[in-house]
């Protein structure tokens, strides 16, 4: 009578998995960088491209050097100095003789510098998914030294 009950429980309860379960095996996206239609306000339709690093949701960062400045993407470069903002880590890179540096607060020599007045360039796109942004530093000194 003991095996009978077991039995039944465990049918009961595969029974309820399957019906009243939601369907968790189906397919969801084919692949993370998937493209999708999304409708926005007023009816203007956007191609979103979704990275497995990028989060699903913009962010609008305030970072702490600049409050009332706004940016969209991960890095903020900075061609005067030479220096680089990540904004979803907070941290600071930059080049220390020969060596790319990344640190918390700000380098020795910006410590009096008011970034908010600074010319910066956000970053690409493309960018966001880099973590040595500072591999491509040449052509950004090169691309972003003489713009206005």
């Amino acid at each position: 009578m003991n095996l009978f009950k077991k039995i039944g429980f465990l049918f009961a309860l595969l029974l309820s998995i399957i019906i009243i379960a939601p369907p968790t095996f189906a397919q969801r996206n084919a692949h993370p960088t998937e493209r999708k239609r999304v409708v926005h306000k007023r009816n203007k339709k956007v191609v979103v491209r979704h990275s497995v690093y990028r989060p699903k949701v913009v962010v609008v960062h305030h970072p702490v050097w600049g409050p009332k400045r706004a940016f969209n993407r991960r890095w903020v470069y900075f061609p005067r100095y030479n220096l680089y903002w990540d904004n979803w880590r907070n941290i600071w890179v930059f080049r220390q003789n020969t060596v790319w540096v990344t640190t918390v607060t700000r380098p020795v020599y910006v410590e009096k510098v008011n970034f908010e007045d600074e010319k910066s360039v956000e970053l690409k796109e493309n960018d966001d998914d880099i973590d040595d942004v500072y591999q491509s530093n040449e052509a950004h000194m090169r691309d972003y030294s003489n713009e206005k």
